[in-house]
C-alpha cells in the first residue's frame, strides 16, 4: 500500500522535477565519492578559465591590429577607438600578471583588471587561486615566459598606433609613412601570432597532465554515477514512454477519422498534461468537423438557392423575350405587310418610321439577350460557309438610313487578298459589325465612316482577317479609351444625354471578338475621329464546300407556294393572322391549328407539305407536338418542321434541332427569309411532282 502510494507520488511529480531529483542525487554521489578531488577539480577550471582567457586575450589583439590596420587604410576614427578598446583586454591581463607576481597582490585590483580582460567573473577567483598555487609549476611559468614576452610587442604596437592616429590626423598626411607603419604592423602581428601559439600550447600541456591525474579518479566514480543513472533513467523513461504511446496511439486513430478518440491519462506531470491537452484538442476539432459540415450543408443550400436563381434569370429571359418578340412580330410583320400595298410617299415615309422603331426596340432586346449569355460565355456560334461581301453590305444597308440623315458618308472596301468566301458566324459578324458601324455614324457629325477587311496572316487551314471602322467623329479621350469596352461606360459623362444608347454595344462585341478567339484595338484622337478594328481567325473553305453550302436565293416566280400545304400551329391570333397573310399572298394553302394537340389531330386527318411550329402553346407545346409527329410509325413521321417562335435564348436552335425539327425561323421573322426556307425543304420536292402531273 505505501509502495503503491508512493510509486504514484512519484508519477505526478513532473518530469522536470523528476530530471531534478535525479540529477541531485548524482551530484550528492559526486560530491560524496569526489570530495578527494575537489582540489584538483578546481585546479582543472582554473587552467581551463585561463584557456579561455587567452582565447580572449589573442581574439583582443587580433582585433586591435585587424583595427589598426583598417584605420592605416580608411583613415576612419571609429577604427582607432575600437583598436583602443580591444587593446584593454591584454594590457588588463598584464596588470593582473604583475601584480600577482608581488608577495602581497592587491587581488581586488587583480580582480577588477581581470574583469577588464573581459573574463567572466565567476572565473576570476580560480584564475588567482592557480596563479598563487602554481605560479612555480613548470606548464604554468612556461605559459607566464610566452605571456610575458608579448607584453613588449604590444607596447609597441599602441606606440606604432599611436604614431598612426598623429600622421592621419595631420594637416597633410603623410602616406610613405603610413605605410611603414602598416609593415610594422604585419611584423608585429606576426610576432604576437608565435608567441599565441605558444601560450596556447603551454597550456594544453597544463590541461593535458591535470586531465590524466583527475581521469583515474573519474573513471572509478563515473562506474558508481553512471549505474545509478541508469537505473533511474529506466524508470522515468518507462513513465514517459507509456504516456506517449497512449498518446500516438490516438493521433493514429483520429487520423483514420475516429474523432470520438480519447487517451488515458497516467500522471499529473508534463506527459499527463499533453495528453489532457491532447483530449481537449480532439474534443474542440470533433465540435469544429460538426460545425463544418452544418456549414456545408449551408453552402450546398445556398449553391442550390443559386442555381434555382440562374433557373429563374433564363426563364425570365425566355418569357421575356416571347412575350415581347410576339407582339412585335405582329408589328413589324403588318408594318412590312401594309408596305406592299401602300403607294403615297407620306403613308411610306411613316409606315417605315414604324419598322425602324420596331427594328431599334428589337435591337436593344436582342443585346440585353444576348449580353446574359455572353457574361457566362453561354455562346454558341454557328460556323457556316458566309461572304464577307454580304455581310458588310447587310451592315450598311441596316445603317444607310441613319447616315443619309445625318448627311454622312458610308462606304466599305474588300482587299483583294480576302476570300470570297470561309467558313464563320454570319449573324455575330453581322452583330459586331451593325454595332460598331451604328456608333461610329451616332458620333460623327459630318464627315464619313469608312469599313474596310484585309488580310494579314494566312495558314494552309486558316485565315486571319483584319476589319477596320474608321470614322471623322468626335474621338475618344487616352483615358477613356480602355474603359470605353466596359459595361455601361461611354466616352464621356455628357455622351449618352446628347447621343443616346446605353453602353452595351461595345462591351458586348469585344466579348463576341474575344470568344471568337479575336482581339479588338482602338486608335482615336479627340476631335479627329476614331479607328475601331478587329482581327478574328476564320476557316478556309475549297470550292466543293462553297457548292454544298451556299444557299440558293428565293424563287422569283410571283405565287412560289402554289400547291404547298402548310399547316400553322400558333396560339397567338395576331401571329396567326399575319403568317396567313404572308404566305398566302405567295400562292400558299394554310391551315391554324391553335396548339400543339390540334395540330396533331389535323395531320392525323389531312395531309400537309410542311409545318410551322409556335414553341410556347397551351396544353401541348411545340416541342411536345414535333417529339409525337416524329414517333409516327407512318410516312407522316418525316414532313418537314419549322420552329416559328419568340424565343431567342441562346442554344435553343440546337434544342430545336435536336428533337427533330428541320430549320429554327425567329419572331419577328422576315417575309422572305420564311418563304426561302419553306422552299428550300419542300419547293424543290413540290416542282418535281408537278411536272410529273403535266
Amino acid at each position: 500500500m505505501l509502495i503503491s502510494l508512493l510509486r504514484k507520488k512519484l508519477n505526478d511529480i513532473s518530469i522536470s522535477r523528476k530530471l531534478y531529483f535525479t540529477i541531485g542525487i548524482i551530484t550528492f554521489l559526486v560530491i560524496v565519492e569526489l570530495c578527494t578531488l575537489w582540489f584538483s577539480i578546481t585546479t582543472l577550471s582554473a587552467v581551463r578559465s585561463y584557456v579561455g582567457g587567452e582565447g580572449l586575450w589573442s581574439k583582443s589583439q587580433k582585433n586591435a591590429i585587424l583595427n589598426l590596420r583598417e584605420y592605416g587604410y580608411t583613415y576612419d576614427e571609429k577604427n582607432y577607438h575600437a583598436f583602443k578598446e580591444f587593446l584593454k583586454v591584454p594590457f588588463g591581463d598584464k596588470i593582473a600578471r604583475i601584480e600577482m607576481g608581488k608577495a602581497n597582490p592587491d587581488l581586488e585590483a587583480v580582480r577588477a583588471v581581470f574583469l577588464q580582460g573581459r573574463n567572466h567573473p565567476a572565473d576570476i577567483d580560480n584564475m588567482i587561486g592557480l596563479t598563487k598555487r602554481f605560479s612555480k609549476v613548470y606548464y604554468l611559468n612556461k605559459a607566464f615566459v610566452a605571456w610575458q614576452k608579448a607584453e613588449p610587442v604590444l607596447d609597441e604596437l599602441l606606440t606604432i598606433g599611436e604614431e598612426l592616429h598623429a600622421l592621419i590626423t595631420a594637416p597633410k598626411i603623410d602616406k610613405e609613412k603610413i605605410k611603414i607603419l602598416l609593415n610594422e604592423i604585419e611584423r608585429l602581428n606576426t610576432e604576437l601570432t608565435i608567441l599565441e601559439d605558444g601560450f596556447s600550447y603551454t597550456l594544453g600541456e597544463g590541461a593535458r597532465w591535470l586531465e590524466s591525474m583527475v581521469l583515474k579518479l573519474v573513471l572509478a566514480l563515473s562506474i558508481t554515477i553512471g549505474t545509478t543513472s541508469i537505473v533511474i533513467a529506466i524508470s522515468i523513461n518507462k513513465s514517459i514512454k507509456k504516456g506517449l504511446d497512449v498518446i500516438v496511439e490516438g493521433a493514429e486513430l483520429v487520423k483514420k477519422g475516429q474523432l470520438d478518440t480519447r487517451v488515458k491519462i497516467f500522471a499529473n506531470d508534463e506527459i499527463g498534461r499533453v495528453a489532457n491537452a491532447f483530449n481537449e484538442m480532439i474534443e474542440t476539432l470533433e465540435h469544429k468537423v460538426a460545425e463544418s459540415k452544418v456549414t456545408e450543408a449551408k453552402l450546398v443550400t445556398e449553391r442550390h438557392r443559386a442555381q434555382s436563381s440562374e433557373k429563374a434569370k433564363h426563364v425570365f429571359l425566355v418569357n421575356m423575350s416571347h412575350e415581347i418578340r410576339t407582339p412585335m412580330n405582329g408589328i413589324q410583320g403588318f408594318a412590312s405587310y401594309i408596305r406592299e400595298s401602300l403607294v403615297d410617299k407620306e403613308h411610306l415615309e411613316a409606315i417605315e418610321m414604324i419598322i425602324k422603331s420596331a427594328d431599334h426596340l428589337m435591337r436593344i432586346l436582342n443585346d440585353i439577350l444576348d449580353f446574359s449569355g455572353l457574361g457566362n460565355e453561354d455562346v454558341d456560334f454557328i460556323k457556316q460557309p458566309l461572304k464577307v461581301r454580304d455581310v458588310i453590305k447587310d451592315a450598311c444597308l441596316y445603317v444607310e438610313s441613319n447616315a443619309k440623315f445625318k448627311k454622312i458618308g458610308l462606304s466599305y472596301s474588300i482587299g483583294t487578298r480576302v476570300p470570297n468566301i470561309f467558313i464563320g458566324d454570319s449573324i455575330r459578324l453581322s452583330q459586331i459589325f451593325v454595332n460598331l458601324v451604328s456608333n461610329a455614324i451616332k458620333f460623327t457629325e459630318k464627315g464619313e465612316v469608312v469599313i474596310s477587311a484585309d488580310l494579314i496572316e494566312e495558314t494552309k487551314e486558316n485565315v486571319i482577317i483584319e476589319f477596320r471602322i474608321k470614322d471623322t467623329g468626335i474621338g475618344i479621350p487616352i483615358e477613356k479609351q480602355q474603359k470605353i469596352f466596359e459595361l455601361f461606360e461611354q466616352g464621356t459623362s455628357g455622351t449618352s444625354r446628347k447621343f443616346g444608347g446605353v453602353g452595351l454595344g461595345l462591351s458586348m462585341v469585344k466579348r463576341l471578338v474575344e470568344l471568337q478567339n479575336g482581339k479588338i484595338f482602338l486608335e482615336s484622337t479627340p476631335g479627329d475621329g476614331s479607328v475601331f478594328y478587329f482581327r478574328m481567325p476564320f476557316v478556309k473553305i475549297n470550292d466543293r464546300e462553297k457548292d454544298n453550302h451556299i444557299p440558293a436565293g428565293p424563287d422569283t416566280g410571283e405565287e412560289p407556294g402554289r400547291g404547298i400545304k402548310v399547316l400553322i400551329v400558333e396560339d397567338n391570333p395576331i401571329n396567326q393572322l399575319l403568317v396567313i397573310k404572308v404566305l398566302q399572298k405567295r400562292g400558299y394553302e394554310t391551315t391554324i391549328a391553335q396548339n400543339g394537340k390540334i395540330g396533331i389531330e389535323k395531320y392525323k386527318s389531312e395531309d400537309f407539305d410542311i409545318i410551322l411550329m409556335d414553341l410556347q402553346m397551351p396544353e401541348m407545346d411545340g416541342y411536345e407536338a414535333t417529339k409525337y409527329i416524329r414517333r409516327m410509325g407512318t410516312e407522316k413521321a418525316g414532313i418537314p418542321i419549322v420552329a416559328m417562335t419568340a424565343h431567342t435564348i441562346q442554344g435553343e436552335l440546337e434544342k430545336c434541332l435536336a428533337i427533330g425539327m428541320n430549320d429554327y425561323v425567329s419572331k419577328p421573322f422576315s417575309s422572305d427569309e420564311l418563304n426561302l426556307k419553306i422552299q428550300h425543304l419542300v419547293g424543290s420536292k413540290h416542282k418535281d411532282e408537278k411536272s410529273v402531273l403535266k
